[in-house]
């Protein structure tokens, strides 16, 4: 075997194999799909003009020969990872970027904190926040054009990792004396009330109108923003009802609004911290990731 022509890729793919015993698992724990990881498969029978791996109840089987081989390949690859092994990661020393991608809500809960944190922990680290556009974040990590990226997704990938950091729900906020101290918001009160709307969509319907329309009843919408963030501010200042994620309670207590739980049943969400899985053998990646999930993972202020 000429050694010039050798893919370490297929020494990868052949450890993936030997580990996971399924084409497909074994596709995901290198990233890639499973039509590229049975083409690998194909090369390395070629290249060792061997079967390697066989079909059997349990799974891909190694054969005699991937059972000599086996040992070899993890010891290369083993030599290969220390060689190109980074200094050890220090991040009281950094000098890097990273870039999280996410909505301006989710910016406004993590960005005060985070940044809090890093300046402890990681002074040289600087951060950008970018747009969570849903149509091209997957290329944009793909690419390393994005480190992470925060928000409420669909299926994903295989190739990317996910987890919840946040969970959230509604509230209702007003001004102070809207109404009287502990009075709870009635149903009757919220609807019979002006309202705020968030929404991106241009209309003046959301998911609490949704909520009503499934009770008989509605409510007036008079103004919309496009970022919940805007509204403690202007609500603080106005007769106006807004519905908010409780994310926002502390912000909208200190623009002086007062918070409530709402007079109906509304949906709540999950914000799911997402990357690439090479993200998670890169020190610095694997850093913003676990210092991102530990400002997040706090809990919510009452509402």
């Amino acid at each position: 075997m000429n050694l010039n022509s050798l893919d370490l890729n297929l020494l990868k793919a052949f450890d993936a194999l030997y580990r996971e015993r399924h084409v497909g698992r074994a596709g995901s724990a290198i990233g890639l799909a499973q039509p590229s990881m049975s083409n690998a498969l194909n090369r390395l029978r070629a290249r060792f003009g061997d079967p390697l791996f066989q079909r059997g109840p349990e799974g891909m089987v190694p054969t005699a020969k991937a059972e000599v081989l086996a040992p070899q390949i993890q010891e290369a690859l083993q030599v290969i990872t220390r060689m190109l092994a980074p200094a050890e990661f220090s991040p009281a020393t950094l000098d890097a970027e990273v870039s999280i991608a996410a909505a301006d809500l989710t910016v406004t809960t993590l960005a005060p904190k985070l940044m809090g944190r890093l300046r402890e922990t990681a002074p040289g680290l600087r951060v950008s926040f970018l747009p969570l556009d849903k149509r091209s974040f997957e290329q944009e990590l793909d690419d390393d054009t994005l480190t992470l990226a925060l928000g409420t997704f669909g299926r994903l990938p295989a190739r990317f990792e996910r987890q919840t950091v946040l969970k959230d729900h509604f509230i209702c906020i007003t001004r102070k004396g809207f109404l009287a101290d502990g009075v709870p918001m009635s149903l009757d009160t919220f609807v019979s009330a002006r309202h705020a709307l968030m929404t991106l969509s241009g209309g003046f319907a959301g998911a609490v109108d949704r909520a009503l329309g499934k009770r008989g009843h509605s409510r007036q919408v008079v103004m919309t923003v496009t970022q919940f963030a805007l509204l403690p501010d202007i609500i603080a200042q106005s007769d106006m009802i807004s519905t908010i994620p409780a994310s926002l309670a502390k912000t909208a207590e200190r623009a002086g609004c007062s918070v409530y739980d709402p007079p109906l049943e509304l949906p709540s969400w999950d914000i799911d911290l997402i990357h690439t899985r090479k993200t998670t053998h890169d020190p610095l990646g694997r850093f913003i990731g676990d210092v991102v999930r530990e400002t997040l993972e706090t809990p919510l202020p009452d509402a």
